[in-house]
């Protein structure tokens, strides 16, 4: 049987089924650090509409095994117009204009970057509240306040998955060698570790254990 657009009901039924995952993988809003002031990036898409009182917060438990595309900040220079396909002409032109000073270390750039790119954007359903600082031209620290909801046993898969994806999302995003991640819950760190871009290298994180991965880099649990 099908319907009046000639789907069959086992052709809707998937449908639906791909955009539920779709959802949980993507779904969130923007702007967990918005710019103080207007930039000229491309503009983020529109937030989801508030969620209902009540509503379970989302899954992390496979957080850590996707991330954000790798800008090359070679390219963003010497090309004015977007080589990769995936980024729109108003960023490009932004990464284009700051390249010469982001490949140079300028921790201003950097700070610009973040702003206008807002990496950690898709993650402020898992964190009360997340910051960023550029610290170095080599290396950029993070923290995040943890939601009590996942606070429970299972915190340290928790940590370490935030840990992973943040550190990945940086590393993707400014030409940075590591990236310090701390978490914090009642007003005390709970959480730290250091994500060196070369140990990060060449690792298929959908079969990456978050918490022994996050031991190798040094990981405290508090």
């Amino acid at each position: 049987m099908t319907d009046n657009q000639g789907m069959s009901l086992d052709q809707l039924e998937l449908l639906k089924k791909m955009k539920a995952i779709a959802s949980d993988l993507w779904g969130g809003p923007d702007g967990s650090l918005p710019a103080e002031e207007e930039n000229e990036a491309e503009p983020s898409a529109a937030p989801e509409a508030p969620k209902a009182a009540g509503k379970e917060r989302k899954n992390y438990r496979n957080l850590w095994k996707t991330a954000d595309e790798t800008i090359d900040w070679t390219d963003a220079l010497a090309h004015p117009t977007p080589t990769d396909q995936l980024t729109g002409q108003r960023l490009w032109s932004f990464f284009h204009k700051h390249a010469a000073k982001v490949l140079a270390g300028d921790l201003g750039a950097y700070t610009e970057v973040l702003k206008a790119s807002n990496p950690l954007g898709e993650l402020t359903d898992f964190a009360e509240g997340i910051n960023i600082r550029a610290v170095s031209p080599d290396r950029l620290e993070s923290s995040f306040v943890c939601l009590e909801d996942h606070m429970g046993k299972d915190r340290k898969t928790y940590l370490a998955a935030m840990g992973i994806r943040i550190a990945r999302d940086l590393l993707a995003c400014l030409p940075v060698s590591e990236v310090t991640v701390t978490g914090e819950y009642d007003g005390k760190p709970v959480f730290t570790a250091t994500y060196p871009r070369k140990q990060m290298l060449h690792r298929n994180f959908n079969f990456v254990d978050p918490v022994a991965f996050s031991e190798e880099c040094g990981a405290d649990f508090g």
